[in-house]
């Protein structure tokens, strides 16, 4: 088996690239499939993708077999990455994985999208799990926090304790303040030992991802099992170390022969692997 896990670093002069490996290994020549995430990966964070790196990404993935592996829902996927670039991937696995939408015709430059499963998020009490994420917004120590904090999406929740109405400006804010005092991961230890049929993981800069065990990104590998016998799959994430919520796909990858996993800082990292012989080959 071969496993590789690699943490991708942009130059601070922006000139400059760096790949750290973890652990790799030689591998046959075989025909990429690549996933990607999308916040922090492909875009800032709730963010719109850059115009540049847009132009770069589409004529990049033209000749790919490319998917997308996110925890946002479907639409606010179309928003951030244009219907242009989501049209010219193979198929998105939405919401953690929860939902998958495949495409299944191209008509005049349009292509239509068919929605082929979606899990259902479950919890005992939800009235009192619910309670208990806003008392952990009541709990915090951080100053501001801005309308809505949990979100239900298909097969899961997002939750935020600046709130998922935030400004980029006081998303940043909360982000420099999580990375100083932890407060994420102190939630999430938190209602990981309150609640054993749930998994809580760190998504993005400031939120938290809710879903039953099991139902996390991981579960896309089940869609490529005719297929990895002859290619090698590709995951691209900027939350691959625990608990982030791409550790459970990179972790499937560790366990799969052809699979490989690597870590970025932000969207600039991923611009910058494009240009790698591993991405130019396909």
């Amino acid at each position: 088996m071969v496993f590789f896990a690699r943490k991708y670093v942009y130059g601070e002069d922006h000139d400059m690239c760096c790949s750290i490996i973890y652990d790799c290994g030689d591998t046959a020549v075989l025909e990429i499939i690549y996933l990607f995430d999308v916040d922090g990966t492909l875009t800032p964070a709730k963010s719109i993708i850059d115009h540049e790196f847009a132009k770069t990404f589409y004529n990049w993935q033209k000749d790919k077999e490319v998917y997308i592996v996110s925890g946002g829902s479907f639409p606010r996927l179309i928003d951030q990455l244009s219907r242009k670039i989501i049209d010219q991937t193979k198929g998105v696995f939405s919401c953690m994985g929860n939902a998958h939408y495949k495409k299944i015709k191209d008509i005049d430059g349009y292509s239509s999208w068919a929605l082929q499963y979606k899990n259902k998020f479950a919890v005992a009490k939800p009235k009192l799990f619910f309670s208990e994420l806003e008392r952990c917004v009541m709990n915090s120590d951080y100053h501001t926090n801005v309308g809505r904090h949990y979100e239900e999406r298909t097969g899961m929740v997002n939750f935020s304790i600046v709130g998922l109405d935030a400004t980029p400006e006081q998303r940043k804010e909360y982000a420099a303040y999580d990375k100083q005092h932890k407060e994420r991961e102190q939630i999430v230890k938190k209602l990981s030992s309150k609640y054993s049929k749930l998994d809580f993981v760190i998504g993005g800069a400031v939120s938290i991802d809710i879903f039953n065990k099991g139902n996390d990104k991981s579960q896309v590998i089940k869609h490529f099992e005719d297929k990895l016998k002859d290619h090698r799959i590709v995951f691209v994430g900027d939350r691959i170390p625990f608990p982030g919520n791409d550790y459970a796909l990179a972790e499937a990858l560790r366990k799969h022969p052809n699979g490989e996993a690597i870590e970025v800082d932000c969207w600039q990292d991923t611009a910058a692997l494009l240009k790698t012989d591993l991405f130019a080959s396909g």
